[in-house]
């Protein structure tokens, strides 16, 4: 019998790899929990098999549901090894 879960807001951190193209994802709060695709589309589908999995054997109480992405901020490293906003 499968159990009724409630819904849970999931935060997606999606990567670009400029040098294969493709792209891949984590799940804030699933710790270990990641999806690759080469395009965002098999990213998605590749999420969805991801997270299915993850949450099948899945305890809520081990979810990291305060951990909520407040940003995404974009910095560069100079030449002299600052840590500059971008």
């Amino acid at each position: 019998m499968r159990r009724k879960m409630k819904l849970i807001e999931l935060e997606v951190i999606v990567h670009h790899d400029s040098e294969t193209g493709g792209y891949w994802a984590e799940v804030v709060q699933l710790p270990g929990c990641f999806a690759a695709g080469q395009s965002r589309r098999e990213l998605d589908e590749s999420l969805h098999e991801a997270v299915t999995l993850y949450l099948e054997d899945a305890d809520e109480s081990t979810f990291l549901s305060s951990d909520r992405v407040a940003s995404v901020d974009r910095y560069r490293l100079s030449t002299d090894n600052k840590l500059l906003p971008a």
